[in-house]
């Protein structure tokens, strides 16, 4: 397989009207840019923002640089407004994680190290 992109960034839920709920994302760190103008003090440029898609290979960071969770990832798609993670709604699960624990890697916005092959 060729190596399409590896990137180091923050893991998130990702959602915005329009997107009928959240998709498990990371945020490239190079796109991310101090901006006092906003509430807190970030701006996050869509062109950092990475879907994780099934075939994934993710690293996830416990915040004292250790590591977390790694692995190949494969999601199970939900449809919409049927399934949700901490009360918000959400497109999918990994198959292979257990769900609280990938939860609090994102929702607690834990690092990440995303390699995407191309197919």
């Amino acid at each position: 397989m060729k190596l399409k992109f590896k990137i180091i960034g923050i893991l998130h839920l990702f959602s915005e009207t329009g997107t009928e709920g959240g998709w498990w994302a990371i945020q490239d760190i190079s796109h991310i840019h101090q901006d006092s103008s906003i509430p807190g003090g970030f701006r996050w440029d869509y062109e950092g923002l990475h879907i994780i898609k099934s075939g994934d290979f993710l690293k996830i960071f416990n915040p004292d640089g250790t590591i977390y969770w790694k692995g190949t990832i494969e999601l199970q798609p939900y449809d919409e407004f049927t399934h949700d993670a901490n009360g918000l709604w959400i497109h999918c699960d990994p198959k292979n994680v257990d769900k609280n624990f990938w939860y609090k890697a994102f929702f607690d916005q834990y690092n990440g190290e995303l390699i995407r092959y191309e197919k």
